[in-house]
């Protein structure tokens, strides 16, 4: 994602939310608080939360054996793997004694 659309995206959605709690905390608490109607005040916070998620970076990947794949295919995947690399590297030169 473009920085500049990420940053734009996050103070928007910063500010819609400061917007809402400021909203909110200005209606009365039996209203919002201690009826049973009150959490329908609330869900529009969840959209705002979801788009938080969405805008974090994501942490990268392990790397590894992935959990489907068993012990055994998993080492000779990775003999071929370094079979292929050895073979397809030039020979290195023979050291001077």
């Amino acid at each position: 994602m473009n920085p500049k659309i990420k940053r734009l995206a996050w103070i928007l959605n910063s500010l819609g939310f400061l917007f809402y709690l400021v909203w909110l905390s200005q209606l009365d608490a039996r209203q919002t608080l201690r009826s049973q109607d009150g959490i329908l005040f609330y869900l529009p916070c969840v959209p705002f939360l979801f788009v938080f998620m969405l805008l974090i970076n994501p942490k990268p990947a392990p790397k590894g054996k992935p959990w489907w794949q068993s012990d055994e295919d998993y080492a000779r995947e990775q003999l071929e793997k370094q079979q292929k690399a050895a073979a397809a590297a030039p020979d290195a030169p023979a050291p001077k004694a």
